[in-house]
C-alpha cells in the first residue's frame, strides 16, 4: 500500500466527469488520501515577488498544508476538465506556485527539491473529440521533473459535450489505478 496519494481536483463540479473519473480511479487504489480541491481552496496566485528565490517556501503561506502533503506524498492524481487546451485558472494557479521548487533547485541549488521519486496520474475530460492532453502534459513536464514525479498514467475522456462520461473509460480507469498503484509501490520501496 502507498501511504500517502494526494489528489488535486481541478473541476468545478462535484458531479462532472473529471470528478468521477478521480472518484473511480481513486476507489481503485489501497491507500490513504489527501484531497485538495483548486476551486474550493482559492489559493493566491503567484505574484513573482521571487523570496523563493532567497529563501525556501513562498511569501503566501496559504498553500502550506498542501505543499506538506505534496511533499510527503507517494503518489499524486491530478483530475481536470480541458479548458481550451489547458487547465482551469484554479489549477492553474497551483501549478504555478510550484515555482518554489524550481527555485530551490536552481537558484538555491537544491537538487532535487524534493527526493522521493512520485508516480502521477493524470485523468482528463474534455468536450472536444480530438483532446490528447498533449498541451497539459507539455506544461507539467518541466514542474514534474523538478519535483522528481513521473508521469505514469494518462487518462481522457472526450465528447464530454455530447454526453461523454466517466463509464467510457471504464477498462482504462482499471488498467491505468492497477498501474499507478504499482508504480507507487515500486517507487517507494526503490526510495527507501
Amino acid at each position: 500500500m502507498a501511504e500517502l496519494i494526494l489528489t488535486i481536483s481541478g473541476s468545478p463540479r462535484k458531479d462532472g466527469v473529471s470528478s468521477e473519473l478521480l472518484r473511480q480511479f481513486t476507489q481503485k487504489l489501497d491507500a490513504s488520501f489527501a484531497h485538495y480541491d483548486a476551486y474550493e481552496s482559492r489559493f493566491a496566485p503567484c505574484t513573482d515577488c521571487r523570496l523563493c528565490r532567497e529563501t525556501e517556501g513562498c511569501v503566501s503561506d496559504d498553500m502550506d498544508a498542501f505543499f506538506g502533503d505534496f511533499e510527503k506524498a507517494d503518489g499524486i492524481v491530478i483530475a481536470s476538465p480541458v479548458y481550451n487546451m489547458s487547465f482551469p485558472s484554479p489549477l492553474k494557479t497551483i501549478i504555478d506556485r510550484m515555482q518554489r521548487y524550481y527555485s530551490a533547485r536552481f537558484y538555491l541549488g537544491k537538487r532535487p527539491p524534493i527526493a522521493k521519486r512520485r508516480p502521477v496520474a493524470l485523468l482528463l475530460s474534455a468536450g472536444s473529440s480530438d483532446e490528447n492532453g498533449d498541451i497539459i502534459v507539455c506544461q507539467l513536464a518541466k514542474i514534474f521533473t523538478v519535483t522528481n514525479c513521473e508521469l505514469v498514467c494518462k487518462i481522457i475522456v472526450n465528447h464530454t459535450d455530447r454526453g461523454g462520461c466517466a463509464s467510457d473509460a471504464t477498462l482504462e480507469i482499471e488498467r491505468g489505478a492497477a498501474y499507478f498503484d504499482a508504480s507507487a509501490k515500486n517507487i517507494t520501496i526503490s526510495s527507501r
